[in-house]
């Protein structure tokens, strides 16, 4: 179990990083004269590389091991958070999310090294600890995030390139697991990529705007949006436990059933409560997105051949949604007010939701 951890540390170590930027993002976009559409359009640059490399990043891991890859994408995730440090204009903000999202492509491979070192009877509770490691980093990460921004709003771009560093060094630890290569698509797994593409194109509409939402029309600081992530990550941690407990006694495709039903409602009340709404909503569908994903993601790990090209395409659909997402989000906060957003991510959630009843074992 060792490397479980290992893993789980290097996880916890990059996700900081990145969450450690979340609060000055809206901010650093303004400062370089954009607005909301482009705030989107730059949270889809991210996914839009990522979802291209991801495949890519899995085969790779099946052919040279998983270690190596993983460390690689940590090192480009360092490098874009220098380059955005140092970025003069949209274009170059761009380019340095750009190179971000070719490190964060490489998370197919840690899922497929998760799946790898896990036996059969622990795997979804080892897919479990794995929302734990990303739910430290966004209770850190923006919280630290708000902190060192009363230094500056790029501040917080440095400390994410020591962290990506680090969790960069600790993974030349991993070993250098290989997968068994082959892979075909089959009829579960388009059902598992339809939904994880539903829910990432919903929540990513929620998750991109929320940010920009409170700081536009709660007026909210850099500080106290670090504080509302901080509600957010302690969300996410809550529903580890949950999570493990229901492994063996509740079907996955109950419990992902379960989630997209709390993500929709959570997204829903969120712009109808004000203030309030802002943290329970977000709270509530947090949790419901952690259900969700850690269902299917294990799931689909009960399959052995090709898992990290596998796991890169699922990761691939997930970040097609979270290309659409933003940018539509955009576009709607800015054409028909900041409140369709989330009735919009909402809808589709619980529109979703029904196609379990017809796929559930």
């Amino acid at each position: 179990m060792r490397p479980i951890f290992t893993l789980l540390g290097v996880v916890a170590i990059h996700m900081l990083g990145f969450g450690i930027v979340i609060p000055v993002m809206p901010y650093v976009v303004k400062e370089l004269g954009g607005g909301s559409e482009a705030y989107g359009v730059l949270v889809s640059i991210f996914s839009a590389v990522q979802m291209v490399s991801a495949p890519l990043w899995g085969a790779l891991s099946d052919r040279i091991g998983r270690g190596p890859v993983i460390t690689l994408g940590l090192a480009l995730a360092a490098i874009g958070s220098a380059m955005a440090y140092g970025a003069r204009s949209l274009a170059e903000l761009a380019l340095a999310r750009a190179v971000s999202g070719m490190g964060g492509g490489t998370l197919g491979a840690v899922q497929a090294l998760i799946a790898d070192l896990s036996p059969p009877e622990r795997r979804a509770s080892n897919m479990a600890l794995f929302g734990v490691a990303f739910g430290i980093g966004f209770i850190l990460g923006p919280v630290v995030g708000g902190l060192l921004s009363v230094w500056g709003v790029r501040t917080p771009f440095i400390a994410a390139v020591i962290f990506s560093a680090a969790a960069a060094a600790l993974s030349t630890s991993l070993p250098r697991v290989r997968g068994r290569v082959g892979f075909s698509i089959s009829l579960q797994f388009g059902a598992v990529a339809g939904l994880v593409l539903a829910l990432n194109l919903a929540f990513s509409m929620f998750e991109s705007m929320l940010v920009y939402y409170a700081a536009d029309v709660f007026k909210m600081a850099p500080s106290d949006l670090g504080v509302l992530m901080l509600i957010i990550g302690l969300a996410v941690a809550s529903a580890q436990p949950a999570v493990r407990r229901l492994e063996g006694r509740v079907a996955y495709t109950t419990s992902a059933l379960a989630g997209f039903v709390a993500t929709g409602a959570g997204i829903g009340v969120l712009p109808a409560l004000g203030e309030l709404g802002l943290y329970l909503g977000s709270a509530v569908a947090a949790v419901g997105q952690m259900v969700a994903s850690s269902s299917l993601f294990a799931l689909f790990s009960q399959g052995e051949r090709g898992r990290g090209i596998g796991f890169g395409a699922l990761q691939s659909t997930a970040s097609l949604g979270r290309i659409i997402g933003p940018s539509l989000a955009g576009w709607i906060y800015l054409k028909l007010g900041p409140s369709y957003v989330f009735y919009a991510a909402a809808l589709l959630l619980l529109a979703a939701s029904p196609a379990f009843w017809f796929w559930r074992r």
